[in-house]
């Protein structure tokens, strides 16, 4: 099981009262993506939430790859903080 997990940016179109209604709620030193994170909720699902939807097997699965990506996560933090990054 392969999971994609890059974070990156999007450009998306609002209409001119849709931005409007966002720039009202910005705050002083928010970004855009803040302002959104501070509305919407900023905690994104653990993807562990969506198991009970899911087989036991490819609940298992899914555990197994979430625990694998934490590992070679941490490892690459690990090896970038050896190498000084």
């Amino acid at each position: 099981m392969h999971i994609h997990r890059c974070m990156g940016t999007k450009t998306i179109s609002l209409k001119d009262s849709a931005y409007s209604k966002l720039r009202a709620a910005k705050r002083p030193g928010e970004s855009f993506s803040d302002v959104i994170h501070r509305i919407v909720g900023s905690r994104e699902p653990s993807l562990l939430e969506f198991t009970e939807l899911l087989d036991k097997k490819a609940s298992e699965d899914l555990a197994r790859a979430i625990a694998r990506m934490r590992d070679e996560d941490i490892a690459l933090q690990r090896r970038n903080m050896a190498r000084g990054r």
